[in-house]
Order: C-alpha cells, then structure tokens, then sequence
C-alpha cells in the first residue's frame, strides 16, 4: 500500500468515527430535548383557549357527539350480529359525549389533573405499602391496588 492509499482509508475511518460520534451525540439528546417543563403559574387554560374552546371546541364536539350517537344507532343491529355492540358503544357514543365534559378550553392531562383533585367523600384511601393503596367506595365496592 502507498502512503496516499494509507493516508485515505485513514482519513475515511477518521470521518466515520466522526459521523458515528456525532449521531450517537444526537441520539443521545433527544430524550432531554422532549422533556417539557411545566411552569404552574401558568397552568390551566389561558383565555384564548377557553375562547377558541367556547367558538369553535365544543360545537364540534357537540356535532360529533351527535353524529356518534346516530351512527351509533344505524350500526346497531350490525354491532348486535357481530358482536361487538359494547365495543360500538363506547367509541360511537360514550367518548364522544364524555369529551363534552372536559372543562372548558383544558387539555385531556389538565382536565384528568383537575377531576383527580375533587374530593369524593364516597371514598376512603387506606395506602397500604407505597405505592400501594386499597381504594374502598362506601356506595359500590373495594378495589385493592397492588
């Protein structure tokens, strides 16, 4: 081999190694650039969102409510013979109508956030052993959690 062959596979493996430590790097830093930082005074829905919920949110979720709830009812005996009429009521007409319920102008995580802060005076938590807890509803039943 010359010393210009040598001097070329030497300078190919240099940038390699180079490529290769340059997308490890990035790979490596995507993990910390997804992670959000949530500052609480700002938590919650801003004005704008509620604005934009009240025009345009929840009369659209009011329209596919309503179209779930027909499509519901004309897939029915399909859903019956097939089946699967708990599976088409969940999808076609609950969840539609539930997402009604989300507060106005909250994300899905803001909303679950602020409904797991309400007190149920129906439920006693007894936490047994971190983190696990017996959940017992004094109307219905007992869920114990491991």
């Amino acid at each position: 081999m010359t010393a210009q062959a040598n001097t070329k596979c030497t300078a190919k493996y240099k940038l390699l190694t180079v490529l290769i430590s340059a997308s490890l790097t990035f790979a490596s830093m995507q993990p910390a650039l997804a992670a959000i930082e949530i500052d609480e005074t700002d938590f919650g829905p801003s004005y704008e969102t509620m604005a934009v919920d009240t025009v345009v949110g929840k009369p659209l979720q009011l329209i596919a409510a309503v179209a779930g709830t027909a499509a519901y009812i004309v897939s029915l005996p399909f859903s019956l013979i097939g089946g699967n009429a708990d599976q088409a009521q969940q999808k076609l007409f609950v969840e539609p109508w539930n997402a009604m319920s989300r507060c106005l102008g909250c994300t899905v995580a803001e909303d679950n956030y602020y409904k797991s802060q309400i007190v149920d005076s129906n439920v006693v938590r007894i936490v047994v052993d971190q983190p696990s807890e017996i959940i017992i509803n004094t109307n219905d039943y007992v869920v114990v959690r491991p």
